[in-house]
């Protein structure tokens, strides 16, 4: 009976310690991984952030000459389809920038003009109301954030549960 406890601990230990075992990680997938943590979402856009189009080509280029061997003509090509894409990108980006500052300076000169038409007291009112609101959305957006993650835990990313949505 004690060799079987024995033998039974033993192997338990060494389960254990398999368990905790980490895999090698390649060291170009390193990089990736640390610039994917930096950020929210896991979105790797931080590398491109700050760089011109022929910079943002060329990586791209250079990604995915490593992974398809690219000949001289397809890696020129790939190179010339990449700038073309960075530059719409950057130019739709500068777009999207300019519009929000326009839509923002509007905003804030409409809530300006409709504060003006109100008593001290309504606008008191007010804000006490967005600043309710705010919290609101606040802790609906913290519930949401925690149901996402307990579903991503359990391997049910996107999915809904039905008795938590009707609760809401």
């Amino acid at each position: 009976m004690k060799k079987l406890m024995l033998s039974l601990a033993l192997s338990g230990l060494m389960l254990a310690g398999f368990a905790q075992e980490k895999k090698d990680v390649k060291p170009e997938m390193k990089e990736v991984q640390a610039s994917m943590h930096k950020h929210k979402t896991g979105r790797m856009h931080d590398s491109f952030k700050n760089k011109t189009p022929e910079e943002v080509a060329k990586m791209k280029t250079d990604r995915m000459d490593q992974k398809l061997k690219f000949t001289d003509k397809q890696r020129k090509d790939i190179y010339a389809f990449n700038l073309k894409q960075a530059k719409d990108h950057q130019k739709l980006a500068a777009e999207r920038k300019e519009y929000r500052a326009k839509v923002k300076k509007q905003r804030v000169a409409e809530h300006e003009k409709m504060m003006g038409m109100l008593t001290p007291e309504q606008q008191k009112t007010l804000k006490d109301s967005y600043a309710e609101n705010r919290k609101m959305h606040k802790e609906h957006w913290k519930r949401d954030r925690q149901l996402k993650r307990k579903d991503f835990r359990k391997g049910e990313v996107n999915k809904t549960n039905d008795a938590e949505v009707k609760a809401s």
